[in-house]
């Protein structure tokens, strides 16, 4: 007669009280739970507190630097354009709206008068000029709140401050211009 699996004395309980047989086998966990988390945290911190020394960081290491452009600019009117000026004091490059932050221009929608209607649009054409006319430099501008301010420069001269020698725009003011009084 062939003999069961477990001898009589095989068969005994261990410290809880159950068949070796029937215990149940336990997950066990290769890395915890608790120090996968913790080490995704000290990771993220550190990534947030080197960002703007870690190489390619992008928006973080140029914020502060000016990008030079010397792209050909076109006047369009579509506001995630290549690089195309929109207004007066207004250009899209690499699909990103920036406006000249130090000057005032007429506008050319909404304009209170057709004179102002056409002071925007030969402005529109000379920053079209200033803009084609070799690299320059924008950079953000600290005293404006809005990411998109940029001042532009060509060899130390501000292209804002050619506009206004020009007669195409006035030093930015907080207060409404009246371009049809003069």
């Amino acid at each position: 007669m062939a003999r069961n699996l477990y001898d009589m004395e095989d068969r005994s309980t261990d410290r809880d009280s159950r068949w070796l047989h029937e215990q149940q086998e336990r997950r066990t966990r290769i890395v915890p739970v608790g120090i996968i988390l913790v080490a995704l945290a000290i990771a993220g911190l550190a990534i947030y507190l080197l960002k703007d020394s870690l190489p390619g960081a992008g928006k973080g290491a140029s914020a502060n630097s000016p990008t030079s452009i010397s792209a050909s600019f076109a006047a369009c009117d579509d506001l995630n354009g290549e690089a195309c000026v929109l207004t007066a004091n207004s250009y899209a490059y690499q699909g990103r709206r920036y406006h000249l932050s130090d000057i005032s221009v007429p506008a050319e929608t909404g304009a209170l008068c057709p004179e102002e209607a056409q002071k925007a649009q030969r402005g529109r054409m000379a920053l079209l000029t200033l803009l084609n006319g070799g690299q320059f430099d924008a950079r953000p501008d600290p005293a404006d709140a809005n990411p998109a301010a940029r001042r532009l420069t060509r060899d130390g001269v501000s292209l804002g401050e050619i506009m206004i020698l020009k007669g195409h725009a006035r030093p930015w003011s907080a207060t409404p211009i009246d371009w049809c009084a003069s």
